[in-house]
């Protein structure tokens, strides 16, 4: 459509005080019937949107700007998440079920969205938030606060020079992005100070003398960067890094408080020890224990990751994991992810999988099991974060193949007058999808507390 006619719409949306899809589908319409014009699509609009306010021809119109946002679910709950990846790096564990891939770090295949990025960008820090930023800024999403969620196999077992290094350059991406001028954001990536790779493979920096002094810089550097970022535009109110419960330790955390982190993805996948055996995970129940214990004691928010349908287990014993997982007062989580073991091409499971030693039990009792869950286990202080991995579904040989399981869930809690009582499902955004008349029962909102003992 010509962008004349886009212009109009936009400038008779916002006269006409247009509030919800509906009444902009009648516009649109009516315009069209007018003009013998095929009906723009909402990413069109969309831009012709954000030139207006660029050129400073019309102001920010938030109901509009609503209306023509992309993907909502990406900020309901009032913040914008970014998730970055980290550069391909030995990773500590020996898990049978992880994906190996040379270009990606343990645990994640290139196929992913975050992966795909984050191999886009070569896994520079930078150039990943620069991106992501004017995605979803050019989608409607406010990116005033940030929740940075850094992945990419044990995040501890990376040099602490590299970890200070690429979180100081998340902050710089936060402090250089301009929504102002979004359609100029990518010429900053000419400037930016590169050198993914190179930096801590270089010949002058295998020296410890050498090392220690670049690490003492970049602390510093990181330092001023927060500080900046405080004031910023783009803030990052939240930080989570991902690491293993083995690699936890006093000093840990005193590097973890340096960097920003404010919340720890911590790979429990599950309570039974033998499993943990037998799936080379390389750690036991009682080491995330002690783990979590310290994080709590440090003031970190734990998120934990639970594999169900792993080698070994059944839906009674994953039903027995997460019964564990809130009755015992040294777990108790914060928040959970819900990653249901697959078999892909290059875990090591794959080949017990084509031999017959592994069968992941039947997708519909995964669906039972964790339909109990959801409505009889998990308490209002805990929030289910995820429930399945973005693995596309061409990349896995056997297992939960269902990519949407979490609406499938929902959807058979519905039918038969379940609920759940997570923090997300109880979030205002989330639970409106389904009962709008919520919106109309603020006043009714109660605040209350409810103590539960942990760690």
């Amino acid at each position: 459509m010509e962008q004349k006619n886009l212009d109009t719409i936009i400038r008779a949306a916002i006269s006409s005080g247009v509030s919800s899809k509906d009444e902009l589908g009648s516009l649109l319409r009516a315009h069209s019937a007018a003009h013998h014009t095929p009906l723009p699509t909402t990413a069109e609009l969309r831009v012709a949107y954000i030139a207006l306010i660029d050129s400073g021809d019309i102001q920010p119109n938030p109901t509009l700007n609503t209306i023509l946002r992309k993907r909502d679910v990406r900020s309901q709950s009032g913040v914008a998440i970014i998730t970055v990846l980290t550069k391909p790096y030995p990773c500590p564990g020996q898990c049978t079920y992880c994906p190996t891939e040379v270009r990606m770090p343990k645990s994640y295949i290139e196929t992913e969205p975050a992966a795909q990025r984050a191999l886009a960008n070569q896994f520079d820090p930078y150039t990943q938030i620069i991106s992501r930023l004017t995605t979803l800024h050019a989608n409607g999403h406010p990116t005033d606060k940030i929740e940075l969620i850094v992945k990419g196999g044990t995040w501890s077992a990376y040099r602490w020079d590299y970890q200070a290094w690429f979180i100081r350059r998340c902050f710089d991406a936060c402090n250089d992005f301009q929504t102002e001028r979004v359609s100029e954001s990518h010429a900053i990536l000419k400037d930016h100070e590169s050198g993914t790779f190179q930096f801590v493979d270089l010949p002058d920096m295998r020296t410890h003398e050498k090392i220690a002094d670049f690490t003492r810089e970049e602390v510093t550097r990181l330092s001023t960067a927060q500080t900046t970022n405080e004031s910023a535009a783009h803030r990052i109110i939240g930080m989570t890094l991902e690491t293993r419960p083995d690699w936890i330790r006093p000093h840990t955390l005193w590097e973890l408080r340096t960097l920003g982190c404010t919340r720890i993805e911590l790979g429990l996948q599950h309570t039974d020890n033998e499993i943990l055996e037998l799936t080379k995970r390389g750690h036991t129940i009682e080491q995330t224990k002690e783990a979590m214990r310290l994080l709590r004691h440090a003031g970190f928010k734990v998120d934990v990751h639970t594999m169900p349908q792993q080698p070994g287990s059944t839906p009674e014993k994953d039903f027995q994991m997460y019964c564990e997982l809130f009755a015992d007062e040294a777990l108790r989580p914060d928040m959970i992810k819900i990653y249901p073991c697959v078999v892909t091409q290059t875990a090591e499971i794959a080949a017990w999988f084509a031999d017959g030693r592994y069968t992941p039990y039947p997708t519909k009792d995964l669906l039972e099991m964790l339909v109990r869950v959801k409505s009889e286990l998990i308490p209002r202080y805990c929030r289910i974060s995820r429930l399945i991995r973005d693995i596309p579904g061409d990349e896995i040989i056997a297992g939960n193949m269902v990519t949407n399981l979490r609406e499938t869930i929902q959807r058979v809690m519905r039918e038969r007058g379940l609920s759940c009582v997570c923090l997300r499902c109880r979030e205002i955004g989330h639970a409106a999808q389904h009962d709008p008349s919520l919106f109309k029962k603020i006043s009714e909102v109660q605040l209350f507390i409810e103590p539960y003992r942990a760690s």
